[in-house]
């Protein structure tokens, strides 16, 4: 490497690039050729990387090593709006017609959830669910099922904020969202029932994405009366078909850029919709 380039700093970007672009693992000796290192300096490299998380090993004896979760969840977190709207919305198009119901794909960025790409049906209840709203964390359907499955470290963030009773069924202690999220890793799927507004129901499901783990949501919101016209088995299991096709493509981190930060809201900025 050159001289400019042996900064520390440096030495980790190379090593990061070289298991980037490859098409497959690498091993230790291939990444130190890679990278013009020597083997010892490599290893180091890659033990520190690994030990935060931006690197891994494919558990096999020769540890050929790969980009961590870590990495990978800061990518999903920056990829382009526009990319990942052109791969949710045939999906959300047609479970939309299906049920009749407005149908929505959440994301968590940072600590937040916000709303990224929705459908409504070309008849029936058409409601709104606007791309770039942060979802309520105590209360959305779609925000429980993500915050459930992240790390204590990211819930804290989540709920350290002013967290308003919308309505008299609204959640607002730590102790009784901690249980409710629970119950969402427990079914698998969450809820909002009068919760955000009442009469409004909202349903969602994990989006868990290949090596990443789960970072979006499908939900589906409407009327409580309309919800319950087709059975909670019925729409939870056509929903997690749903989300099952999604995963795929938004496993998919070719062609992605930066995406621009959400806009900042106050704590009573939420849409209306869970």
């Amino acid at each position: 490497m050159e001289d400019g380039k042996s900064a520390p700093l440096e030495r980790y970007l190379a090593v990061l690039e070289a298991v980037a672009t490859a098409s497959k693992a690498l091993s230790l000796s291939e990444i130190a050729e890679r990278c013009a290192l020597p083997v010892g300096s490599t290893h180091r490299l890659l033990q520190n990387l690994q030990g935060s998380g931006l690197v891994t090993t494919d558990g096999t004896r020769r540890k050929d090593y790969r980009l961590g979760e870590r990495l990978l969840r800061l990518l999903h977190a920056g990829s382009d709006d526009a990319w990942l709207k052109i791969s949710v919305q045939p999906v959300l198009d047609a479970l939309a017609n299906e049920f009749g119901e407005t149908c929505f794909v959440t994301r968590l960025v940072g600590h937040q959830v916000i709303s990224l790409a929705w459908a409504v049906p070309t008849s029936g209840l058409q409601g709104y669910v606007f791309p770039g709203h942060i979802m309520p964390p105590h209360a959305a359907a779609s925000a429980k099922a993500i915050l459930a499955f992240q790390p204590k470290s990211v819930v804290d963030k989540a709920l350290d904020v002013v967290l308003p009773k919308l309505t008299p069924r609204t959640k607002v202690t730590r102790t009784s969202i901690d249980r409710e999220h629970a119950r969402v890793r427990a079914s698998g799927y969450a809820t909002c029932l009068n919760e955000m507004e009442p009469g409004v129901g909202a349903l969602a499901i994990p989006i868990e994405v290949p090596e990443v783990g789960v970072m979006y949501s499908l939900g589906v919101s409407s009327l409580i009366d309309r919800l319950n016209r087709r059975s909670l088995e019925a729409t939870i299991e056509r929903m997690r078909i749903a989300a099952d096709g999604l995963s795929p493509a938004l496993g998919d981190l070719s062609s992605r850029s930066p995406m621009r930060p959400p806009p900042r809201r106050s704590p009573g900025a939420y849409s209306a919709k869970g």
